[in-house]
């Protein structure tokens, strides 16, 4: 007799021809898959940086991460179907006690428990980096908020992005040093890349990332440049990272309101003064005019947004391969003087090398 997380594994199967979870065992303690290798930090430090390449829409903000836990029903499989598309088998589980795993859209992960008690437990979780966030696109929103219907929120990242030289280290670190950082946090943390004496990125951590809300300002031109990406002018992003039932109650709220919420909560845990030698009460310093100018620009009333552009679509693909292999297939049309019986052997040959961010430009064109 088939127990019920096996239903709905095979329903799930069913619709996206992946692979079986491996059957595990549950002896009380912490479950773990057999086969499934142990994830090291560095791997799910990596998998966490995979911010998208994206940048809100002036006077907006940018979900940049998600990590949701769902109700392991065959109506969520299902559902997951349509909303993630095809899944590409991991080998291991992710994050515990999540023992099989798949990877969607563009660098997503979709993870789930094999052994029926555990599974109605800890649920189904999506964990969906800046990319795999960017690739659903304009369905994000709604996603969101199916998944509020379904399950909670585990980690929602927010990013306020300044292209206009309002955020710069040099402040930052002025503030804090000079006790114009208000916070409820104590310090901060600077992380910085040099190249030959001079600055080559950096990143400014604010309060303890293992709490459930903390603050990261950082250079995101260097990022994108780092990765091989023309970049023109200042941009720095602000990010608060949210966790565990803070996360879900935030999500909630930004559904309800917009993001005004987001920048409630921005503003009632951090603010840039300026000093008073006359007055010791740092509440009633005025507000930097930089920091005025940066938080004031977005609009508490817009909705939150997914970002101007997929890191991934048909359009790009086209581009890429133009300017990659344009020429070699030219030629290879040209020697087979205009047969194209190799130039679609070598497509079917390459279809098992497609990758969710390719299965996602193709639902979303």
């Amino acid at each position: 007799m088939q127990d019920h997380h096996t239903t709905s594994s095979t329903v799930l199967q069913q619709a996206t021809a992946r692979a079986n979870p491996r059957a595990g065992k549950d002896a009380g303690a912490l479950y773990k898959a057999s086969a499934s290798p142990m994830l090291d930090g560095a791997e799910v430090a990596d998998f966490e940086a995979q911010s998208s390449d994206l940048a809100p829409r002036s006077g907006s903000i940018l979900l940049d991460y998600l990590r949701v836990r769902l109700d392991d029903t065959p109506a969520t499989w299902l559902a997951l179907r349509d909303w993630l598309g095809e899944t590409t088998p991991r080998a291991g589980g992710w994050r515990g006690w999540y023992d099989g795993s798949s990877q969607v859209l563009d660098g997503g992960i979709l993870a789930w428990c094999s052994h029926r008690e555990r599974a109605a437990i800890e649920g189904i979780l999506v964990d969906l980096p800046g990319a795999a966030c960017a690739a659903l696109g304009d369905r994000l929103l709604a996603f969101l908020a199916w998944s509020l219907e379904h399950g909670r929120v585990a980690r929602a990242d927010f990013a306020l992005d300044d292209r206009d030289g309002h955020l710069t280290k040099e402040r930052i670190l002025e503030a804090e040093e000079t006790g114009g950082l208000v916070s409820r946090w104590q310090g901060l943390t600077l992380i910085e890349r040099r190249k030959r004496g001079q600055s080559d990125g950096w990143t400014v951590y604010i309060g303890s990332r293992q709490s459930e809300a903390s603050l990261r300002i950082y250079d995101k031109a260097a990022e994108q440049r780092a990765r091989g990406r023309e970049v023109a002018g200042h941009w720095v992003r602000l990010e608060l990272e949210a966790k565990g039932a803070f996360a879900d109650a935030l999500c909630r709220e930004v559904l309800s309101r917009g993001t005004g919420a987001v920048i409630g909560q921005i503003n009632k845990r951090i603010r840039f003064a300026e000093p008073s030698a006359t007055d010791t009460n740092t509440r009633r310093w005025s507000t930097c005019s930089w920091w005025l100018a940066f938080i004031g620009s977005i609009e508490p009333g817009r909705s939150l947004l997914c970002g101007e552009r997929m890191a991934t679509t048909i359009e790009s693909l086209a581009r890429f391969v133009e300017r990659a292999a344009g020429p070699a297939l030219a030629t290879l049309v040209r020697a087979d003087v205009g047969d194209l019986t190799r130039l679609f052997g070598i497509i079917d040959r390459s279809q098992h090398r497609m990758r969710p961010r390719h299965l996602a430009a193709l639902a979303m064109a």
